[in-house]
């Protein structure tokens, strides 16, 4: 019994440098980021799952470069969204900046360095009943085929809601309407009204921890951090490309 506790302890948590360079990235403090990554494998940082959250992986393996994308992810919708901007107390140009500064400096010093970082392959970071599955099962697709609804529109809502930006990106190309509403008298599905609710809700808690002390967190609270992270990193991110994409009225 004794061992299985230090175990478990043992993997609940983070090694100090790496939690070091966690708390420097979710602050964006590109002086302490250069004192602490020195080689490449400081880059690379893996969180266990703490014991009381269920996950299908022991761990979830992130680069320093993939905590930054979904920084200015982020950053770059609030700084263009004046709802977004009354939610935080920060400078969203200034953080922008700061995100992006910290990303030059690093891409100057491990130019070899390859990020791959996809949301998709990340989407059980959601910590929620939609993370690894459709919100449309092939069922009700095949009914909303049946009512008249398009097979792109379908697979768009499909696609954003699994954080597949490539796919997400081709759907916007062929046509998908990202405003469309899917309803009928079981479900109701509007997916722009559930991005920029789910955004909203997201950046609150995650513009709360950046205005807490981190050095308070239990390392519970720090893997959290990290899901609030990827929540509004995902959402502002699937947002960005329909703004980006979508077809012109």
């Amino acid at each position: 019994m004794y061992f299985r506790a230090v175990l478990l302890k043992i993997v609940a948590t983070m090694d100090d440098k790496s939690l070091k360079i966690y708390k420097s990235l979710f602050y964006l403090n590109l002086e302490s980021l250069k004192a602490l990554i020195q080689e490449e494998s400081d880059l690379h940082l893996v969180f266990p799952i703490p014991e009381n959250i269920a996950y299908p992986e022991p761990s979830v393996n992130l680069t320093v470069f993939d905590i930054l994308r979904m920084k200015i992810d982020i950053w770059s919708r609030v700084k263009n969204n004046e709802d977004l901007k009354l939610l935080t107390g920060f400078l969203p140009d200034k953080i922008f900046k700061r995100a992006l500064e910290c990303k030059e400096y690093l891409d100057a010093k491990f130019p070899d360095f390859k990020a791959d970082f996809e949301y998709v392959n990340h989407r059980n970071l959601m910590l929620d009943y939609y993370a690894n599955k459709n919100y449309i099962e092939e069922e009700a697709f095949n009914d909303y085929i049946n009512q008249g609804f398009e097979s792109l529109d379908l697979e768009l809502v499909n696609a954003a809601m699994e954080r597949n930006e490539s796919l997400v990106i081709s759907l916007l190309k062929s046509g998908a309407d990202p405003t469309v509403d899917i309803f009928n008298s079981d479900a109701l599905i509007d997916l722009m009204e559930y991005l920029e609710i789910k955004e909203s809700t997201c950046f609150v808690d995650y513009n709360s921890l950046l205005m807490a002390d981190f050095n308070q967190y239990k390392y519970v609270d720090i893997f959290e951090s990290l899901s609030d992270l990827y929540a509004v990193a995902s959402t502002s991110k699937m947002l960005l490309l329909i703004d980006f994409y979508k077809v012109s009225e």
